[in-house]
This record gives C-alpha cells, sequence and structure tokens, in this order.
C-alpha cells in the first residue's frame, strides 16, 4: 500500500506501509485470539441488554423519561472518558494489563448494577460497566495490531463480527430471559462472558513474558514511551484524525439513540410492543455481521475511504424515511437499512491500524476519535428525552438522525486520500 500522503512529508519520516509490529510474533497469539474474541463476544451487552426492559426497569427504580435518557447517555460519556485515560494507562501497564481491567469492569459493573436496589447504584455501576467497555473498543484494534501483525484484517473481520453479535442477543432475550429470571438477571447473566475473558488474558500475558528477554523487555517497553509526545502532537493536529473523530461522533449519535429510545418510538407510532422492539433491535444489529466481512479488507485496500462513508450513509438514510413514514409497514425493512448504521463505528476503528505507521500511533488514534466522538455524540440520547418531555412530535428525532447522516456525506470528501496521521 502506498502512500499518498503530500509530498511536505519529511524525508526521514517512518516508511509509507504501515509497520507490521515485531519483527519476531509474540506467544501467547492462541491464548490473545480467544481473549480478543471474548471481549467482543460480551463488550456491548452493557449497552443493548437493557432497552427492550425500560418499562421494567423504570417501574422498579423511578425512571422519568429525562432520567432515562440519561441512563442513555452515560455510555457514551463514559466511554469518552476512558478513551481519554486508556492510552496513558496502557504505556504504563501495557495494553494487556489494560485489557484485563477493562474486562473485570465491564463484568463486575454489569453484575453488580444487576442487584443494586435503587437508581443510584443501578446508575454507578452502569458507569463501571461503561468505561470497561470504552477502554475495551480502544484496545482491540491495536491488540490485532500487536499480536497479529500479520492478520491485522483477518483477524479483525472475525472480531467485529464477534462484536456485532453482542449487539444482537441481548435485546433478542431481554424479555423472555426477564420473563423467567427477572429484569435484574436478564442484564446481569452477560457479566459473566467479561469475566471469563480475563482468564486467556493472563496465560497471554505471562506466556509472552516467558518468551522475552530482559534486554527484549526493556527496548520493547521503552519504545513506545521515547516518541509518545512527538506521535500525541502529529495525530491531534492533523485534519485527516478530526474528520475521523467526527465520523465517529456522528455514528455515536445514531447508535446509542436507536439503541435508547427505537422500542419507545416504535411503540408509539406503530404500536409495536417491547418483545418484538427487542427482535427489530436484534435485526438492526444483525446487519453488521454481512457488512462486517467486508469492511476490513475494504478499508485495508482503499485510498479513498470517503466513498464507503457516503454509501453506508445514503442506505441509513433509506431507513429512516421509511421508519418515519411507514413505521407499521415493513418494519423490518426498515430497521434493516438503519442497522447499517454502525458501520461508520467499524470503518474509523478499523482505519485507526491503516491510517497510522505504528502501534503507538494507533492507540493514540483510536483514544482520539472515541474521546472526542463519544463526547460529542453523547448528548443525543438525552437530547431525546427532552423531546420527548416536551411532547415533541418523533419526527423532530428523525430529522435529527437525518441530518447526521447527512454530515456523514459531507464529511466524507475529506477522506478521499489515504494519509498516515502519525508521521
Amino acid at each position: 500500500m502506498t502512500n499518498a500522503q503530500p509530498a511536505t512529508t519529511p524525508a526521514t519520516s517512518t516508511p509509507a506501509q504501515p509497520a507490521p509490529g515485531p519483527t519476531t510474533l509474540r506467544r501467547g497469539r492462541f491464548a490473545a485470539y480467544l481473549g480478543i474474541m471474548l471481549m467482543a463476544l460480551g463488550l456491548l451487552t452493557a449497552v443493548t441488554s437493557y432497552s427492550p426492559l425500560a418499562a421494567s426497569i423504570s417501574l422498579d427504580i423511578g425512571l422519568t423519561d429525562v432520567t432515562y435518557g440519561l441512563l442513555g447517555t452515560v455510555g457514551p460519556f463514559a466511554f469518552a472518558f476512558a478513551s481519554l485515560f486508556t492510552p496513558f494507562v496502557a504505556r504504563r501497564i501495557s495494553l494487556e494489563w489494560t485489557v484485563v481491567i477493562a474486562a473485570a469492569m465491564i463484568g463486575a459493573g454489569q453484575i453488580l448494577r444487576a442487584v443494586a436496589g435503587e437508581s443510584l447504584g443501578f446508575f454507578a455501576w452502569s458507569i463501571v460497566a461503561m468505561l470497561g467497555v470504552g477502554a475495551g473498543n480502544m484496545l482491540l484494534p491495536p491488540l490485532v495490531k500487536r499480536f497479529f501483525p500479520d492478520r491485522i484484517v483477518s483477524v479483525t473481520t472475525v472480531y467485529l463480527t464477534v462484536m456485532v453479535i453482542s449487539t444482537i442477543y441481548p435485546p433478542l432475550l431481554a424479555v423472555p430471559i426477564a420473563q423467567w429470571i427477572g429484569w435484574r438477571g436478564s442484564i446481569g447473566v452477560w457479566g459473566v462472558l467479561e469475566v471469563v475473558a480475563v482468564i486467556p488474558w493472563l496465560f497471554a500475558i505471562f506466556a509472552n513474558r516467558a518468551s522475552r528477554t530482559s534486554a527484549d523487555a526493556q527496548a520493547a517497553d521503552a519504545a513506545p514511551q521515547v516518541h509518545h509526545r512527538d506521535i500525541t502532537k502529529r495525530v491531534w493536529s492533523h485534519p485527516t484524525s478530526w474528520v475521523m473523530l467526527t465520523m465517529y461522533a456522528l455514528s455515536t449519535i445514531n447508535f446509542y439513540t436507536v439503541m435508547a429510545w427505537i422500542p419507545a418510538i416504535l411503540n408509539q407510532t406503530a404500536g409495536i410492543e417491547p418483545a418484538t422492539a427487542g427482535a427489530l433491535l436484534a435485526l438492526y444489529s444483525a446487519m453488521g455481521i454481512p457488512v462486517g466481512f467486508f469492511i476490513a479488507p475494504l478499508v485495508a485496500r482503499l485510498n479513498n475511504l470517503g466513498l464507503l462513508y457516503a454509501a453506508v450513509a445514503v442506505l441509513v438514510i433509506v431507513g429512516y424515511v421509511g421508519l418515519w413514514f411507514m413505521p407499521g409497514t415493513l418494519t423490518w425493512l426498515w430497521m434493516m437499512f438503519a442497522g447499517i448504521s454502525p458501520t461508520i463505528f467499524s470503518i474509523t476503528l478499523v482505519a485507526t491500524n491503516y491510517r497510522t505507521s505504528s502501534e503507538a500511533g494507533g492507540v493514540t488514534l483510536a483514544g482520539m476519535v472515541t474521546f472526542g466522538g463519544y463526547l460529542i455524540g453523547g448528548f443525543a440520547p438525552l437530547v431525546v428525552g427532552v423531546f420527548a418531555a416536551n411532547a415533541l412530535d418523533w419526527s423532530v428525532t428523525y430529522i435529527m438522525l437525518i441530518a447526521s447522516m447527512l454530515g456523514v456525506i459531507g464529511v466524507s470528501f475529506a477522506l478521499r486520500r489515504k494519509v498516515l496521521v502519525d508521521q
């Protein structure tokens, strides 16, 4: 792959091909692969498991429209905070130990919020889980680059598919499980996955540590720290980084608005019951599976990512228009079109490996786009809550969502060329 960066790039910059990482492959790759997949399988369950149970949760712990919108906003803001500090933590204790902490936080947060007796405890443990989700989300791309520099596309494709699956089964099974063991059991059971994910990461850490000499360890640990300030300055000052951040923010607006509010919207506009709304949310999420098989290869090969973003946005707009004007007719079809929206997340995260030349650059770019994206987009569920509290028509929400996709199309023109933002 050639670097289409402007000719003003200094002659001393890193070669255009993104560095594959260490010249010798790390040990513990099987354990790391298992850890990545388990992490991905449970990563978004904390976000998607409670929306179909909103009515039951609200009755039990007393959520209003505004507080429910605030609960939907907690996730993106927690992700933003985690994205800001995760690179700092990872530089000091390693990517592997940081992902162990993230997985433990997700698991503990989900389990403990399920047994919380009041709304304050539910909010507090939700924040703990969401902080773990935010950290895990931005750690997976650089972990793939570290352990599988020779398999970035294939491993990324598999973990993105698994991560999409983590958004499908919680809303699909939420109501049936709640009818069996109650809503607390229904949202708490998913935390077990992340607790289990800690185990292979511990094996990967100690297998890799045993394979490294003292000199190798010192060199590997010192290298990213030496250039960190320069890399951070380059990444944060590069226009392409800010465009990718904008894309992530617009995707955040869409995903978390749909996850938090579409069951209520469809209930009021088309009389759709919670169980059916949960199935439609699962369908929305499932669209990421067929699309996900093409994302990593396309991002790896395309110089013009703008075309990919724009194509996604057009299809999503079709879905929103259908839900707006024909919510009770072909609802499943409109949800499928709208379900292509989270692909923007995947494109942006995968691109952090292909728009940087080093592991440190990838971590920094991933932290930047997720921090800014969640911080900006996180207001959307709360804004919709204010709309609902003031009895505004749901058309206002659809206009907001469609406008965000038009924004994706407009910004996509800035991603016509391939550049490495850490050079």
